[in-house]
């Protein structure tokens, strides 16, 4: 069995690629989340734009990673 090491190596690129597509997505939408209006805590128990900083914080990280990962 030979395998076609140029076009494995392709198709892993172009799903990390993907990959890397669907995490910036995300990464902005919880920003927009964490700084929308309806985020502002409502009490000083309010935890909701908080937590959604928390997950663009960490989703940004994972971009970062993995455009590491991809491109170096």
């Amino acid at each position: 069995m030979d395998i076609n090491k140029e076009k494995l190596f392709k198709d892993v690129v172009e799903k990390l690629e993907d990959t890397l597509k669907i995490l910036i997505e995300s990464a902005l939408e919880a920003k927009e989340a964490s700084t929308n209006e309806e985020s502002k805590a409502e009490n000083k128990y309010d935890t909701r734009g908080l937590e959604a900083s928390y997950l663009a914080s960490g989703q940004a990280q994972r971009v970062k990673e993995l455009e590491e990962s991809i491109f170096n």
